[in-house]
């Protein structure tokens, strides 16, 4: 969904807040100023203002389901954001819920639950970085923040041996390190596709990924099949929580997508 798409419905929720009926619930959006008409700037201001509208003392069960609608919202803008907006409005956010200690708890478990699931698909490290800086430290979160942050999009992957996973692929060595590794491997985009055999899920989804690879991309995109059972240096310098895990980088070897799901590969891939 286009950013200006989601800011103007945004802001049609926020300014129909009054009228609403007294039944239908739903999360107070705070009113976008109408002279702010660029959606950058709006998405600023709601990111801002986001949660100030919000009553945190109300812990009914009506008022805890539209906490939880509120926060998928949230999350949900907050990638469409640069990382300065992002980490600022998560900072106002996890003041607001520190002060209410009776809601901490309820928030934690929606961070858990659509960030910290590996299965959520909202799942992003990205924001759950974020999040993770500015919550109340514990050894399990300290834990977490270094492993989400591993090989974000738009930083060079970590170096990875690739032993006969790189077949297929060009790959160059030199005689100080004949061993093929990610950084000698020359091609427009590479694929990692971290697997178990013996995951049912990997079992089930990398015929899948095979064949799209070879039927459709075989000619410009490298796919590297890494068995992390076999690959030590795999969870060593990737964060892996789920498999199979994809990731797609450029020829420099910067993340363009991570962790992502097929669909997301051939979208870009077909681009």
């Amino acid at each position: 969904m286009k950013l200006r798409h989601i800011i103007l419905t945004v802001g049609l929720l926020a300014s129909t807040m009054a009228s609403a009926q007294q039944e239908e619930v739903r999360f107070p959006f705070p009113a976008i100023p109408e002279v702010m008409t660029e959606p950058q700037a709006r998405l600023e201001f709601l990111l801002e203002h986001y949660w100030s509208v919000f009553n945190f003392e109300d812990s009914t069960a009506t008022n805890r389901a539209t906490a939880e609608q509120g926060f998928v919202d949230y999350i949900n803008l907050l990638q469409y954001a640069d990382s300065a907006v992002q980490a600022g409005s998560v900072r106002i956010f996890a003041d607001s819920i520190a002060r209410k200690a009776h809601r901490q708890k309820q928030f934690d478990e929606l961070i858990d639950h659509y960030l910290g699931n590996p299965d959520s698909p909202m799942r992003n490290d990205v924001t759950y970085a974020h999040l993770l800086r500015v919550l109340p430290t514990t050894p399990q979160r300290t834990f977490l923040l270094r492993e989400v942050t591993k090989n974000q999009p738009g930083t060079t992957a970590a170096d990875l041996p690739l032993g006969k996973a790189a077949s297929g692929c060009v790959v160059y060595t030199s005689e100080d390190e004949p061993e093929p590794r990610l950084y000698y491997v020359e091609s427009p985009t590479t694929l990692l596709v971290f697997y178990d055999p013996n995951c049912e899920h990997c079992q089930e989804m990398m015929p899948q990924i095979r064949q799209m690879m070879e039927r459709d991309f075989a000619s410009r995109t490298c796919a590297i099949y890494i068995n992390v059972e076999e690959n030590t240096a795999a969870r060593k310098f990737y964060y892996l929580p789920a498999l199979p895990a994809l990731y797609l980088l450029d020829s420099e070897k910067t993340v363009i997508i991570k962790d992502g799901n097929l669909q997301q590969i051939e979208n870009y891939l077909r681009r």
